[in-house]
């Protein structure tokens, strides 16, 4: 009984859509429209239709416009890793004639300072030098005295000599 049961069950379900759905042949009302009406509808069919060819021409356009912005952008940002590059490249020559600025520094320092020994050691060498040659001078004097007063005596000498 049970199985029999189940048949009817399934057979109901089978055909319960079929006897649900709308008869073959079942079709809505007529729906009639005026001239105008018709004239009005292929009027804004034209006009849908002028509008959707215009919004096709305007989205071409912006995918165009758009491609250019993205080509651009491509080629800005290139150009701003190429000039970060050539920062890094700028900072890096400005950090290494920093360190020759100082290091130039450091050997005018030295320069100066074995110029001022230099100066200081000439001056010394202009000093002994005048001394030295004031003591020559002092020297060729008393030289030309006594050179002077040994003509003298060799001059009396002389004339002692002669006169005996």
């Amino acid at each position: 009984m049970n199985k029999l049961k189940l048949i009817y069950v399934s057979v109901a379900i089978f055909l319960l859509p079929l006897f649900l759905s709308p008869s073959v042949g079942f079709c809505s009302e007529t729906y009639q429209i005026t001239e105008q009406q018709l004239m009005t509808l292929q009027n804004n069919l034209i006009q849908l239709q002028s509008n959707n060819e215009k919004l096709k021409t305007l989205l071409s356009q912006s995918s165009q416009n758009l491609t250019t912005a993205s080509e651009q952008s491509s080629i800005l940002t290139s150009q701003i890793e190429l000039l970060k590059q050539q920062l890094t490249e700028s900072q890096n020559q400005i950090q290494t004639l920093q360190t020759q600025l100082a290091t130039l520094k450091v050997q005018t320092a030295a320069a100066q300072q074995s110029l001022q020994i230099a100066n200081q050691e000439l001056q010394n060498a202009n000093q002994s030098f005048k001394k030295y040659e004031q003591e020559q001078e002092k020297l060729q004097s008393k030289l030309k005295t006594q050179k002077n007063i040994w003509e003298a005596i060799a001059a009396v000498s002389l004339g002692y000599v002669v006169a005996k």
